[in-house]
């Protein structure tokens, strides 16, 4: 049955009373009001524990495509059909082939916990409908495959013996589903109600729901109606923002926000969480490109400094095991936690607010100042900041370089004394009279501070959206400020030296220079930075990877021109450049 309404009277039902397609408030009932969130102290786990471990995994890895997104079929709720991939027909019917048989929950989880990660997300169903859980109501689930056992129980088992939080991910939209989004649609939430209900109550205490609604809209799931069956199911359960848009009064939607393949920005009164990749696809797609330790471990960093999580994915193999060097990328963040995870557990953002100089986390009276720059040759290996309002009673470093800390009315001002210096990330611990929770953030540098550029040109184009007007129209965008770039500047693909050059139109002076690559190519090994001096290109600095948040300080210098020239990329890749920022600081 289809509803009739105007913008004047929508009607106010309930699926528990007259089911219908969508399910419209004028205001949410009072019955539902106090459903609508967590309770402030439900949260203070997720904003402590920073980290966790996200896995996409189904049949779909057999065909090695994206999760769902590699299914040629309808798209419901998606705003765009399938242009390629495999056909529905034989993507339907992978399970029946899924067999991995070296899967084993306490291997993985007992990995997640060595990661030092404190929660765990599971993709119980992604967009594609398939259940990887042992769903009563449907025969499309992981129970009816040739492995034959329920994943998500055996998950959930080793989370609770480890101590880890759980949380189900769980796609409302269904495009396998006949109902979805349809003018049966009610049909369908009854079907997603009862997989809610059955994950909240057959697999012991869930901490934790990851929707991912694709831009749908709360009447399409009546999300108050939803929100209350599941809070009352698990008590002190949090939930991020995807579980459907537009609810009519409320200010923000979920618990927490969830920027994806992208760095949130500074953000400490509301809590949040970067989604993103070890590698460069969601779910496993054969020999994919797996970035770099240096950079996922810069990426939790970078999320720390802004005030937010990551949760940090990968995606298994179809025997069940997880890729070794992603696994090995996992232990290598906990071995780093287990050395300065205090400078990132139960940590706020700030008071120093992210620059090209790196960033800062705080905890009772400790300032951990996270210097993540690197020094060119010939640059002052100093690092100076704005005021702090309160005085410093004691530093010191805690990841090993030699440091002096001056503090003067003005300024605060970190000097090496060059040795030890660590291209990752240096630590300096400023300990303070009293407690820094009271410290406005302040700000580090600001947009005056970028040298303006007029115009960029470079080696070759990728095409009409990964050029040079596509970086030229973001060149203004903050070093964390989370943008979410759909275009970059790339170089074609066989170009032997790619290069990009910024000019400024007159000769301008700069210390700093800060680059990003989109954030599932990170391929960059090997590249140079260098300005125009009277009609010759001298060196400034000779690096290797950039990853998605490089700067270096270098020495004060003039000119009307800087480029970047890339030497060397991993298998081949082209260059994608998302930022190349010249600032004065």
């Amino acid at each position: 049955m289809k509803i009739l309404f105007t913008g004047i009277a929508l009607l106010l039902i309930s699926i528990t009373t007259s089911p219908q397609a969508k399910v419209f408030y004028k205001t949410i009932p009072d019955e539902y009001k106090e459903y609508i969130y967590a309770k402030p102290q439900d949260v203070e786990w997720f904003k402590n524990a920073k980290f966790g471990v996200f896995v996409h995994w189904g049949p779909y890895v057999l065909a090695e495509v994206p999760a769902s997104w590699g299914r040629f079929g309808p798209r419901p709720g998606a705003g765009k059909q399938a242009t390629a991939g495999v056909l529905q027909e034989e993507y339907d019917n992978l399970y029946k082939k899924f067999n991995p048989v070296d899967f084993n929950a306490d291997e993985w989880i007992k990995m997640v916990k060595d990661a030092g990660a404190k929660y765990f997300i599971f993709t119980t169903k992604h967009h594609d409908g398939f259940c990887m859980f042992d769903a009563h109501n449907t025969d499309y689930k992981i129970t009816n495959t040739p492995f034959g056992r329920d994943v998500a129980k055996e998950i959930a088992d080793a989370c609770h013996k480890h101590g880890i939080k759980l949380f189900w991910y769980y796609s409302q939209p269904d495009w396998h589903h006949p109902d979805c989004l349809t003018e049966n649609n009610e049909r369908y939430r009854k079907y997603m109600y009862e997989h809610l209900r059955q994950l909240l109550t057959e697999y012991g205490k869930v901490d934790g729901l990851f929707f991912d609604g694709l831009g749908t809209k709360y009447y399409d799931w009546d999300t108050p109606c939803m929100l209350k069956m599941i809070r009352t199911l698990q008590p002190g359960i949090i939930i991020n923002r995807r579980w459907g848009a537009g609810m009519p009064g409320i200010k923000y939607n979920g618990d927490y926000d969830t920027p994806e393949q992208q760095i949130g920005v500074f953000q400490i009164n509301r809590p949040w969480e970067t989604c993103a990749t070890i590698a460069e696809a969601w779910s496993w797609t054969g020999a994919k490109h797996v970035k770099t330790y240096q950079t996922n471990q810069r990426l939790l960093i970078q999320c720390s400094i802004s005030g937010g999580n990551l949760a940090l994915n990968t995606g298994p193999k179809p025997d069940g095991t997880i890729h070794q060097p992603e696994k090995d990328i996992y232990l290598k963040i906990g071995k780093w936690l287990g050395e300065n995870g205090e400078s990132i557990y139960s940590t706020t953002g700030g008071p120093y607010k992210p620059g090209p100089w790196g960033g800062a986390t705080r905890k009772d009276s400790r300032i951990y100042l996270h210097i993540l720059t690197e020094f060119a040759p010939g640059a002052p290996k100093e690092i100076v900041l704005p005021a702090l309002p309160q005085k410093i009673v004691r530093s010191y470093s805690l990841t090993g370089a030699k440091a002096k800390v001056d503090q003067t009315d003005n300024n605060v001002i970190v000097s090496f004394d060059g040795s030890d210096i660590n291209t990752l990330d240096n630590i300096i611990v400023l300990e303070t009279e009293k407690n820094t929770s009271d410290i406005n953030p302040i700000d580090t540098y600001s947009r005056k501070d970028i040298v303006p550029v007029v115009a960029i040109n470079a080696s070759s184009n990728a095409n009409k959206k990964n050029n040079t007007e596509a970086l030229l129209n973001k060149s203004k965008a903050n070093f964390v400020e989370g943008k979410h770039f759909k275009a970059w500047w790339s170089a074609k693909k066989g170009d032997p030296e790619p290069w990009l050059t910024v000019e400024f139109g007159k000769p301008e002076t700069f210390n700093y220079i800060a680059l990003a690559e989109q954030i599932r190519n990170c391929a960059t090994r090997q590249f140079v930075l260098e300005y125009d001096d009277d009609g010759k290109w001298k060196q400034l600095y000779n690096g290797d990877q950039i990853g998605m948040d490089f700067s270096v300080k270098v020495p004060e210098t003039t000119t009307s021109k800087v480029r970047l020239k890339v030497l060397k990329t991993e298998k081949n890749y082209a260059p994608d450049i998302s930022k190349f920022d010249v600032i004065k600081l």
